[in-house]
């Protein structure tokens, strides 16, 4: 029934400088003290679920809900005893059968083969690499320290490096980053550790790659130190520890945020909501199993990306913590199972917590930090899927979520658990519900996004920047009459297809026409009010007069039958790729210098300088961030 209305477009993009325009039990209520979680009857349709105006959904947050009883067993089933871990009393105490331990086993081996944990040596890699940090920051935080006057012994009170997210999680996959907290002392400033150390890094002989981000809303340092992907943040303690107080240990006491900067208290609670977690969840390597499958599901599946509206690492964690806690003796079959099917019914109008929310205490320095309250906060009421941290102060996680990727995830919750009864049934194999989204071959009709850059430096800001404000193009569209759209969280690199930039990735959203998004014959469908915006913004980037010509932005609506082969098969643009390159190198090879100098001598500026092939950093894999 898809329909191809006139399309049109009159924005390709290609300014250097850019220019614009171009049940569960019951379907009881659910908040803070209820006592069910809130999940409704299954839905009996497949197509777009319907979804009520954010407007329209006022989260009843406390109400109180009737409480179920748990339901009856089979006989020889055995329970555990009695546990309570989050807002309610479990649904099920069902210890697993052998046969759910069998199907957990194969689950477990399938995802090894195709998604591996870290090795030893990856592991123990990744260890030097942190103890290195921890050893640069604590002589930098010292002096820093030592030059604003700090009594030399309390120069080490305050500094600590540890890890937050996925890492500490302890989901660890080759090509995961480890997302790192620094911790510092009240005498040392945000400012001095984004000039200063950031220096340090840069000139480390291991660091390869170095982009500080300060002005993001939780600023950050992403490196690169001995092929060790590192996410940098930094928290300034507001108040001095006491002697022989560890930083770790304090970071977990809410008091630790009073008086504290804004973006401290961000950077800080990413420590604070893993640590939480982990405390929070009945069986840590039963979450983690199942949390390992769940990650790797989404990405294949390309839900996986916080700022393009789905769902991020954090969040992912959240839910699958939630099941354990539901289904506290589950083995990780059941656990997948249970996870789709419980947020395919999940009444969206709810929350999803692991614990209460903890309101602001009468600490006067802890008055400030604004708590998830749809009661008090209008802009919370408008939140489509809340998943609120369990640390204060509670935040909801999925703020970008748009109606558009809500509907894209139940699609995929709805999918995931029919797959699932299929892999119980023998019918499925564990890898049929992690197959790749067909994202090219489900649709026919796409906005490309190239971003071009001639520099490291210029393409990991410009490329970011880019990225960060493509939700609002996916808003702009969703208002657009006739069409779904479909956005896609991978970039894909452009495999040397523009010879005038060597960096470049694309990014694209797909679009579908229907009756029920409104399309007819004839129907003209004008794209050129939602670009116009997003390069409004886009031209607001502060630094866009600094790197006047050394980067460019091409937007383009292109048909299935012309997208780039980079798209269509980018494991064949990359082979062909390095046989150009390879090419190239012999070519160069065969020259024979004048000056005697061998091919290839490396001269300051010079024609005979050699480089990393272009884009060779560039280049993404489904299982990469």
């Amino acid at each position: 029934q898809a329909m191809s209305p006139q399309l049109s477009i009159a924005c390709s993009v290609v300014g250097t400088a850019m220019a614009s325009p171009l049940a569960s039990a019951a379907g009881a209520t659910s908040g803070p003290g209820s006592a069910t979680p809130a999940i409704a009857a299954l839905p009996a349709t497949t197509g777009p679920p319907p979804t009520n105006s954010p407007s329209q959904q006022q989260p009843q947050v406390g109400s109180p809900a009737p409480a179920v009883a748990l339901p009856a067993l089979a006989v020889g089933v055995k329970t555990g005893p009695p546990v309570k871990f989050g807002v309610t009393d479990p649904i099920s105490l069902q210890e697993p059968s052998e046969s759910d331990r069998l199907l957990s086993d194969k689950m477990r081996e399938d995802l090894e083969a195709e998604f591996p944990t870290e090795t030893v040596e990856g592991m123990a890699r990744r260890q030097a690499v942190l103890r290195e940090i921890e050893h640069m920051f604590a002589e930098w935080a010292q002096g820093v320290a030592a030059e604003a006057g700090a009594a030399d012994d309390s120069l080490r009170q305050g500094v600590k490096v540890t890890t937050l997210g996925s890492y500490r999680l302890g989901v660890v996959h080759p090509g995961s980053d480890i997302d790192t907290l620094c911790i510092g002392p009240p005498n040392v400033r945000r400012e001095d550790f984004f000039a200063s150390f950031v220096v340090q890094l840069d000139q480390h002989p291991d660091v390869t790659e170095c982009v500080p981000i300060p002005d993001a809303y939780t600023p950050i340092v992403k490196l690169k130190m001995r092929g060790v992907c590192i996410d940098l943040l930094f928290a300034r303690l507001a108040q001095a520890l006491p002697p022989g107080g560890d930083p770790e240990e304090e970071a977990k006491d809410d008091a630790v945020l009073s008086n504290m900067d804004e973006k401290s208290v961000r950077c800080m609670n990413g420590f604070r909501v893993a640590d939480q977690i982990l405390q929070l969840v009945p069986n840590q390597d039963t979450f983690r199993q199942t949390l390992r499958f769940v990650k790797y599901w989404a990405r294949r599946r390309g839900i996986y990306s916080n700022v393009l509206g789905f769902f991020g690492g954090i969040t992912w964690s959240l839910l699958v913590a939630r099941v354990c806690q539901l289904y506290p003796y589950y083995a990780p079959s059941q656990l997948a199972n249970r996870f789709f099917r419980l947020y395919l019914q999940w009444h969206w109008t709810k929350p999803v917590m692991l614990c209460e929310i903890v309101e602001p205490r009468s600490d006067p320095g802890l008055a400030g930090l604004k708590v998830w309250n749809p009661k008090t906060n209008a802009a919370d009421r408008q939140h489509v899927m809340p998943v609120i941290t369990p640390a204060f102060p509670a935040m909801n996680s999925t703020y970008n979520v748009t109606e558009t990727t809500k509907r894209i995830l139940l699609e995929e919750f709805r999918r995931g658990f029919e797959t699932v009864r299929l892999v119980e049934q023998q019918k499925a194999t564990w890898s049929k519900v992690c197959e790749p989204f067909p994202f090219f071959e489900q649709f026919h009709h796409f906005i490309s996004l190239e971003v071009l850059a001639n520099s490291d430096e210029v393409y990991n800001k410009f490329s970011g920047l880019v990225e960060s404000k493509l939700r609002i193009l996916v808003m702009q569209l969703e208002a657009v009459k006739g069409m779904y759209i479909h956005p896609n969280p991978l970039q894909y690199d452009l495999c040397g297809s523009d010879l005038d930039w060597p960096l470049g990735c694309a990014m694209f959203i797909a679009m579908s026409f229907s009756k029920d998004a409104g399309a007819h014959p004839g129907l003209t469908v004008d794209l050129r009010g939602p670009v116009t915006q997003l390069m409004d913004v886009i031209n607001q980037w502060a630094e866009k007069d600094a790197f006047a010509g050394q980067f460019k932005l091409r937007v383009r609506r292109i048909s299935s039958a012309e997208l780039p082969e980079y798209a269509r098969d980018p494991a064949a643009a990359m082979a062909k790729r390095r046989q150009q390159l390879q090419q190239q190198q012999q070519q160069q090879a065969q020259v024979v210098r004048v000056d005697g100098e061998p091919p290839g001598t490396k001269r300051p500026g010079g024609a005979g300088a050699e480089s990393e092939p272009p884009g060779a950093k560039r280049a993404r894999t489904e299982g990469g961030k």
